[in-house]
């Protein structure tokens, strides 16, 4: 059974999965500021729906961004820490990747083969890549890795992928900037532990393994650092579009 665990929105959310995919607990507390402090009551009652205790878990998986700052630490933290105190595997998958799949399956109908993620990342921006559908495993080809897209340029990036289904909090805050030539998938509205389960079962290419490497992806600097810092652990994506300042 994996545990997964995803703060990368303001949904944040935990999930008991068996190795067939099959989820046997879910747990999202309503979206709220800083909602992903309550991961841990998550965590319980997902294993409570479960009927499993923590023991029986055979690997934490978490959603490692990018997203909102503060949900990533939290998450990536507690998955973490909740693998080492059990003595579990811990392991970390990109939340566009888990969205990516979640917008694949919700969107099984669809013609188009590029599949595009957006997750809010403030400063009138959001977070990007892009997948393509494949008959082999794992399922999805990275196409563009992430990049951080000014709101003002979305329509011109996404009209590079004609028939792509886009989805997630990006685009469903951004739905007047979506181009005719893209598909919305109003339904999958963000990233959640369940996506980011089957993305780990899944093997997903970009899996990380291990306490060192689970590290959360920010994607660019943070919108506040302390005076001494002049950059964070992890490197900052391209920008598409507008200049930041």
């Amino acid at each position: 059974m994996i545990l997964a665990l995803e703060t990368s929105s303001a949904t944040a959310s935990a999930a008991v999965v068996a190795k067939s995919g099959r989820a046997l607990g879910e747990s999202r507390p309503q979206t709220g500021a800083l909602q992903a402090r309550r991961l841990l009551d998550c965590v319980h009652e997902a294993l409570t729906t479960a009927g499993v205790a923590l023991d029986e878990v055979e690997t934490v998986v978490c959603g490692l961004g990018p997203g909102a700052f503060t949900g990533l630490r939290i998450g990536v933290a507690t998955a973490r820490a909740l693998a080492q105190a059990s003595g579990l595997p811990v392991a970390g998958v990109p939340s566009l990747e888990a969205l990516a799949r979640g917008l694949a399956a919700g969107a099984a109908g669809a013609s188009g083969d590029f599949i595009v993620p957006l997750i809010d990342g403030r400063r009138s921006e959001v977070f990007a890549a892009v997948y393509r559908r494949v008959s082999a495993q794992p399922g999805l080809e990275l196409v563009a890795p992430l990049v951080v897209v000014a709101v003002a340029a979305l329509p011109e990036f996404l009209e590079r992928w004609p028939g792509a289904v886009v989805g997630g909090d990006g685009a469903l805050l951004h739905a007047d900037r979506l181009p005719p030539t893209v598909v919305c998938e109003r339904a999958v509205a963000a990233p959640s532990a369940l996506m980011v389960a089957r993305a780990f079962l899944a093997g997903s290419p970009a899996l990380t393994l291990g306490f060192a490497k689970t590290l959360p992806i920010y994607g660019r600097e943070p919108d506040a650092l302390p005076r001494s810092s002049s950059a964070v652990g992890a490197a900052a994506a391209p920008s598409a579009g507008e200049p930041r300042r």
